[in-house]
């Protein structure tokens, strides 16, 4: 285990074996996944966590594991993905997050992603971040609102991953560049 950030609350660190199951069962929380195409098992969970680790070993960075200081208690992922489909603004970096929905409403998300945002920039130096989420997820879109990314319309975009018929299809998309980011 490595641990990457720490802000005031909270731990970012690599993954370790005993995230397995409070990660699946963030993953089988439907309000945690409401905006995703399906609950995902422990299967799932594994696959995911092995494809973070891989993206981690490749690149130095990916999702990583959240931990409360307080309780030490883990909560979820924060952290950054290399978009892995084609779209009008790949390639890129995204910042994303996935927390128990017990940890929502304390400004967990927010304080982590701020963390990763600055290391990003500074120390990683990557000229430019994104996320996305579907239209209707305002509580991921106040998080991306909250660290100081921007929504132009024109970016919106379907998810070429989703079915045509997935009421999830279409996604906003915000960005920050570092540039943007040096004169906030």
């Amino acid at each position: 285990m490595m641990k990457i950030l720490e802000t005031e609350r909270l731990i970012l660190r690599t993954w370790i074996d005993t995230d397995l199951q409070p990660m699946c069962a963030i993953n089988q929380d439907p309000k945690v996944m409401q905006y995703f195409p399906s609950l995902q098992d422990l299967d799932a969970t594994k696959h995911l966590i092995t494809k973070i680790n891989a993206h981690f070993d490749t690149y130095g960075y990916s999702l990583y594991a959240a931990v409360r200081k307080d309780t030490d208690e883990f909560i979820g992922f924060i952290g950054l993905l290399n978009v892995n489909f084609k779209a009008h603004f790949t390639p890129a970096t995204e910042i994303g997050w996935r927390l128990a929905s017990n940890q929502w409403g304390q400004g967990f998300a927010t304080e982590g992603a701020k963390a990763v945002l600055d290391y990003a920039f500074k120390t990683l130096e990557i000229p430019e971040i994104v996320s996305f989420t579907a239209t209707d997820n305002a509580p991921s879109k106040r998080v991306m609102e909250k660290i100081g990314l921007s929504r132009q319309k024109s970016d919106d975009f379907d998810h070429p991953k989703l079915n045509d018929n997935s009421p999830l299809k279409r996604h906003v998309l915000y960005r920050l560049t570092k540039e943007q980011y040096q004169t906030n």
